[in-house]
């Protein structure tokens, strides 16, 4: 079978070599699934270049460990080589045992996992845990990309920050899949957005789109332009750029606002002045997605699963998709999911 994989940790796209290597076999917990279509993510290239395994490294239960592990006596991180890939969609052929795994036999299933048994490859295997039947209404297109934008959209705008009506939300990174989810959450729920993008060209996709409140990081100083929407400050931030642009939006939060930490694209740290949280008594989280669903119970992802569903098949949580590559033009996919200004998430046909 033809697999998508990295022998050592690199940014550079070549390093990804598309190989033929046996077909998995599942042991007793796991199911084996022949994976017919998977988006490229973000986080993809952070299992790519090892930004995951670097600052899972510098965390105190990880101080002088040769590898580290997610949390304190968990099992390691994972290290290449290995086959990338998050998530996708695919059919349960063969079961390791177990009664989850025998009652999967047969099912479409989104499935959510990544490396060492990534989700870029023809077959691979997954806990039968992380593996959730899908309805038939929904494409492969949608069922691939259902955890890292949908499910984290809707955890974090209606359970994590559970945002009132009538709030104000601000974003980095706006031009994403996932925040034009958290804009249509916005209007189902009945909060405002405030978009921020890099570019002016961005800002007016977005108002063509028609999202209200967009501030153009090329010619807009964001805290007047916020100062000119919501002059008393925002109440609850979503950040996952970092950087310059993470280090201000804090400081656009009203008295006792939230910012919520969920990507590093700029790669750069946040610069955090204690008393830019300590005056105003805001407070900045992490989010981190497999650590949430690793805290929930069975029948708590199965519900969360069954909600985005829901909204997937109603529209809210739909994702536009710009690109579908065979994963022989995987290295023109990862170029392609690289280029800023998309419009649409880049996938990878399996089938």
């Amino acid at each position: 079978m033809k697999s998508a994989i990295i022998d050592s940790f690199s940014d550079d796209i070549s390093s990804v070599e598309v190989r033929d290597v046996p077909a998995p076999k599942p042991v007793a917990g796991q199911v084996r699934v022949r994976m017919t279509m998977a988006p490229v993510n973000p986080s993809d290239f952070n299992y790519m270049d090892g930004i995951y395994s670097r600052s899972f490294a510098r965390m105190i239960w990880n101080h002088g460990a040769e590898h580290p592990t997610e949390s304190p006596g968990s099992d390691l991180f994972p290290a290449p080589p290995y086959a990338l890939g998050v998530e996708g969609v695919g059919v349960v052929e063969e079961s390791g045992g177990g009664f989850l795994g025998k009652r999967l036999l047969g099912k479409r299933v989104a499935v959510v996992s990544g490396p060492p048994h990534g989700t870029w490859q023809e077959q691979t295997l997954i806990d039968a845990r992380r593996a959730f039947p899908v309805p038939r209404s929904l494409s492969d297109a949608q069922a691939c990309s259902f955890f890292v934008n949908p499910l984290t959209a809707l955890v974090l705008v209606r359970h994590l920050l559970q945002v009132p009506r009538g709030a104000v939300l601000l974003q980095t990174a706006a031009g994403s899949a996932l925040s034009q989810m958290v804009r249509n959450l916005a209007r189902a729920d009945g909060f405002r957005v405030i978009d921020v993008v890099r570019s002016r060209a961005g800002a007016e996709r977005l108002k063509q789109g028609n999202s209200q409140y967009v501030v153009a990081l090329e010619n807009d100083d964001i805290l007047e332009a916020v100062h000119r929407i919501a002059p008393g400050g925002v109440d609850y931030v979503l950040d996952c750029v970092g950087g310059a642009t993470g280090s201000t939006v804090l400081r656009a939060l009203a008295p006792r606002g939230r910012m919520v930490c969920y990507g590093t694209l700029s790669r750069e740290p946040i610069s955090l002045p204690p008393r830019d949280i300590m005056m105003p008594m805001t407070s900045i989280e992490g989010f981190y997605l497999a650590a949430y669903l690793a805290r929930r119970t069975l029948f708590q992802r199965i519900g969360l699963v069954r909600k985005t569903a829901k909204l997937i098949e109603s529209g809210v949580l739909g994702t536009s998709v710009e690109q579908t590559y065979r994963l022989d033009d995987l290295h023109a996919a990862l170029e392609h999911a690289r280029r800023p200004g998309r419009s649409g998430k880049v996938l990878l046909d399996l089938s």
